[in-house]
């Protein structure tokens, strides 16, 4: 049982990996730094393992976004690096702290880290404990070690407007926002955001969303209309959803099986067979004109204007007939169609007539036919002077 009570300590690894506080002033792409490393024994990299920067400092809201880190994003071979910036000249640093001072500081720092951190986590922490401006330092290890993402706390306080402006210099966190190439978190502290919690609830300008929740039972529209979507959906037979298909694909109406044929009801049959029967004495390949009114009607209908108000502008005016008068009209129009067309057909046969006959006689027979109509018409004037005179005869 002696094993369940022991520090968690000895899981961990503890190593110096870089050490050039000595070297005085910080060049350009030296500075001084102190980094320790501490690692679990079961961490080993992957391939899917990250790499977290984080700020750290004195102050409790870093204390914090540390604590936020190790409890959110964490996971088994991922990288935490710690950084923490004196912004102290070295020359100072010699003078005023000694080395060994400045070092068991950090051993202090990592200890403290990895206390927040627990021992059920295989990671590995970095610390970068260097000296120098804050910004720049920043910058440099940021390009060195190249996180994922940067994690830094924050006061709580909200500036808008020029105190927001000038605020840049003094807040380290709107100045990595505004220029870290990394994506930046910024933890606020638990108590600030409590606090603005409860003004906002308090506030009665700032409850329509919480009133929208509860007239919906606390499920935002969009959730509801993608539960909604997901249930009708679910409910859904399977020629239903084939003819979905079919109607989002463009497919002909033989492929929705929720499409059923006609069947057509013997009311529909019936006015069929009297349509029919009108349409088929008319002559193939015309249209049935729409029906002309009849006298007695214009004349009602002119009689109704004149008795009636007169309508407003605008209004459209209309007659309603039924089927069967429609019907009556169509036979009425096709029969005097009829009509006509015979009158036409015997005009035509005797015309044909006439010119079959002039056709078969012949010039010179039509002479020869007026002398003979000349000569039998001389016998008949002789026979007629001799019925009534007295031939003359001489004597032997």
């Amino acid at each position: 049982m002696a094993s369940l009570t022991e520090d968690g300590s000895h899981r961990f690894r503890k190593h110096v990996t870089f050490n050039n506080v000595q070297i005085g002033e910080p060049t350009k792409n030296n500075f001084p730094s102190y980094t320790l490393v501490v690692r679990h024994l079961g961490f080993y990299s992957k391939r899917r393992s990250r790499t977290f920067m984080v700020g750290i400092d004195d102050h409790q809201y870093s204390d914090e976004a540390l604590q936020w880190l190790f409890d959110k994003f964490v996971e088994d071979g991922d990288e935490i690096i710690c950084v923490r910036v004196v912004e102290k000249d070295v020359r100072q640093l010699e003078t005023d702290r000694r080395i060994a001072d400045f070092q068991a500081e950090a051993n202090a720092e990592v200890e403290r880290i990895k206390a927040k951190s627990g021992d059920g986590k295989a990671i590995s922490i970095v610390l970068e404990y260097a000296v120098g401006k804050l910004h720049s330092t920043f910058q440099r290890l940021i390009q060195l070690h190249q996180p994922s993402m940067l994690i830094v706390g924050t006061r709580g306080r909200t500036l808008g407007g020029f105190q927001g402006l000038m605020a840049t210099r003094n807040s380290f966190s709107k100045y990595c926002l505004q220029y870290c190439p990394v994506p930046v978190v910024v933890v606020r502290p638990d108590e600030k955001r409590q606090k603005k919690k409860g003004k906002r609830d308090a506030d009665p300008e700032k409850q329509s969303y919480r009133q929208m929740l509860q007239s919906n039972n606390g499920i935002h529209e969009a959730d509801s209309d993608a539960a909604d979507e997901w249930g009708i959906a679910s409910k859904l037979t399977a020629d239903e959803e084939a003819g979905k298909v079919a109607r989002a694909m463009g497919l002909p109406a033989k492929f929705d099986p929720t499409l059923k044929p006609f069947k057509k009801t013997e009311r529909q049959r019936s006015s069929l067979s009297q349509i029919s029967q009108a349409t088929s004495t008319e002559e193939p390949g015309r249209l049935i004109s729409t029906p002309t009114m009849t006298p007695s009607a214009s004349a009602a209908n002119s009689e109704d204007e004149g008795s009636g108000e007169e309508d407003v502008e605008g209004e459209g005016e209309f007659e309603v007939t039924s089927g069967a008068q429609l019907l009556k009209a169509q036979r009425k129009e096709l029969e005097e169609k009829q009509k006509e067309q015979e009158k036409k057909d015997r005009l035509h046969k005797m015309e044909v007539g006439e010119a079959a006959a002039l056709l078969k006689h012949k010039p010179g027979e039509e002479e020869e036919e007026e002398e003979e109509d000349d000569d039998d018409d001389d016998d008949d004037e002789d026979q007629e002077d001799g019925g009534g005179a007295i031939r003359a005869t001489s004597p032997e």
